[in-house]
């Protein structure tokens, strides 16, 4: 029996690629120039922006955080129940970001906040907030509608501050021995109270893969059940303990539609904070191309070419996953290495 799988995307609705499409376009290369490091590659990735200095030896100095925490560059970005604060208006979506005295007056004192680092000059914090009370124009929206409509920086730091809202929500109480844990240096650790345990708790992140594979000039597509009709995407699962994560590359396609990958190769990592996943995107290569859905995890899989992939995303047969997921970015490259038009201009020109 496997855990359950991890897909990047469930429980979306389908959504349009403009404006998404043109921010997720910035700073993107052409895939028929030399292939990148890896590093590079995963910078294209959305949620993955580096621009923010985590500054991780502050976190053990209260001092030194309450002192930034009160100071004029301080931000504070606000969480209720896994949603975040925004402004909405006609020009667009903004990340509210609020200094400790409004954020004080507007949800009192005593809200749990953790420590990001620091950007552009600030020191930024998320607030965990009880309540959701907000101002006119301002909503809580959940990140899988927002990230689109961000820049690269701000989707990062909102993925990082919704990371860390999950963690802190899911160890509130100690997994040794049932007692309750309080946050400690900075929120990035949570102590047991029991003095008899005392137990250390660390943000954890649960690795999973995600893997385009092809055979000729086909690629490899399944769906769920659950998706919105016509979705298809890449395979994707849980790295089981003790497997690497190539074994698991290996395993979950198998599982999933009985096909061999004989040869896997790295592509980039994601992060994934719903609730907490890091992807690690790979390109495969099948020995067979028999289709045999053994574990019934899909509703549906598939072999494709890019030629058909075109055919049926302007019919509306096919509609891939959404383009802030490392799952597009696995079929983008593909299908960009051999067309002459760009998956993205295609999905586009068939709306």
């Amino acid at each position: 029996m496997t855990p359950a799988k991890v897909y990047p995307d469930s429980d979306l609705p389908v959504v349009t690629l403009d404006p998404p499409l043109s921010r997720c376009m910035k700073n993107r290369t052409s895939t028929l120039l030399p292939p990148m490091d890896h590093l590079s590659a995963s910078r294209l990735n959305l949620l993955c922006s580096d621009s923010l200095d985590r500054a991780a030896e502050l976190r053990g100095s209260n001092a030194e955080l309450a002192r930034r925490a009160s100071s004029e560059g301080a931000r504070f970005l606000a969480v209720h129940d896994l949603a975040l604060l925004v402004q909405r208006d006609r020009h667009g979506v903004t990340v509210v970001q609020l200094p400790r005295v409004t954020l004080e007056a507007r949800f009192g004192s005593d809200t749990q906040q953790v420590y990001l680092g620091r950007q552009d000059g600030h020191d930024f914090f998320v607030a965990l907030l009880e309540s959701g009370t907000v101002a006119p124009g301002e909503e809580f929206s959940d990140l899988r509608t927002l990230a689109g409509m961000l820049d690269e920086a701000q989707a990062a730091l909102l993925g990082y501050a919704r990371a860390m809202a999950v963690w802190h929500r899911s160890h509130r109480y100690c997994s040794h021995c049932g007692s309750t844990t309080v946050s400690r240096h900075g929120g990035h650790v949570r102590e047991c109270l029991n003095r008899e345990c005392g137990h250390l708790h660390y943000p954890r992140t649960d690795p999973a893969i995600i893997v385009l594979v092809e055979k000729g000039e086909r690629a490899l597509f399944g769906r769920k059940s659950e998706w919105p009709q016509h979705r298809y995407s890449t395979i994707a699962g849980f790295v089981e303990p003790g497997e690497s994560a190539e074994q698991a590359v290996v395993r979950e396609v198998a599982e999933e539609t009985g096909v061999e990958v004989i040869r896997a190769n790295y592509h980039s990592s994601q992060p994934w904070p719903f609730p907490g996943s890091l992807m690690l995107g790979y390109s495969a290569v099948a020995g067979n191309d028999r289709i045999c859905r053994n574990d019934n995890e899909l509703e549906d899989a598939l072999w494709l070419d890019r030629q058909q992939v075109s055919e049926w995303l302007a019919v509306g047969r096919f509609k891939p996953p959404p383009v802030i997921s490392i799952s597009f970015r696995l079929i983008e490259d593909w299908f960009d290495r051999e067309s002459d038009i760009p998956l993205r201009a295609v999905c586009q020109q068939t709306g």
